[in-house]
């Protein structure tokens, strides 16, 4: 098994065990899960990311975030996030699409797509796209964080 599919299952698995071992209710002190407050931290991630400041994007992050790109080995952690994000082409163009959003109180799991320009105004620039998971976690700030994303190359239309 490579390297990604292990650091995929570990995140999956991850995952069921933020909301599997939990019991989440309406009633009491439950936080109620508003699916609309994701798509606007999304909306925020794509302005972020398609910022003139590389750096912008790494906030939306979870101080212990984990990301997982294709090829390459997770990230974890937003110090090692900067570090990436100071190493990155300049990204322009950035969509999520929504597939499916599955949420309860402070823990929403997204499955999209999405895509972006790399190197934007640049003789090589290129388009990306991916299929993705974001693990998303509401902080005591009440902002809606990534805690874990998963990147996997969109195959060609047939």
């Amino acid at each position: 098994m490579s390297r990604t599919a292990r650091t995929a299952l570990v995140l999956i698995f991850g995952l069921l065990g933020m909301t599997g071992c939990t019991s989440y209710s309406t009633k009491g002190n439950a936080m109620p899960f508003d699916e609309a407050e994701i798509r606007q931290a999304e909306r925020e991630l794509t302005i972020a990311l398609a910022s003139t400041d590389p750096l912008a994007w790494v906030e939306h992050y979870t101080e212990d975030a984990v990301f997982v790109a294709p090829g390459a080995p997770a990230v974890q952690g937003r110090e090692a996030l900067t570090r990436l994000a100071k190493a990155m082409r300049p990204m322009s163009s950035v969509q999520i699409e929504n597939i499916r959003t599955e949420g309860s109180g402070s823990v929403a799991a997204v499955y999209a797509r999405g895509s972006w320009v790399n190197g934007a105004g640049e003789a090589t620039e290129s388009t990306t796209r991916v299929r993705l998971i974001i693990v998303w976690r509401k902080e005591g700030d009440g902002r809606w964080r990534i805690a874990q994303e998963l990147l996997h190359p969109q195959p060609p239309a047939p």
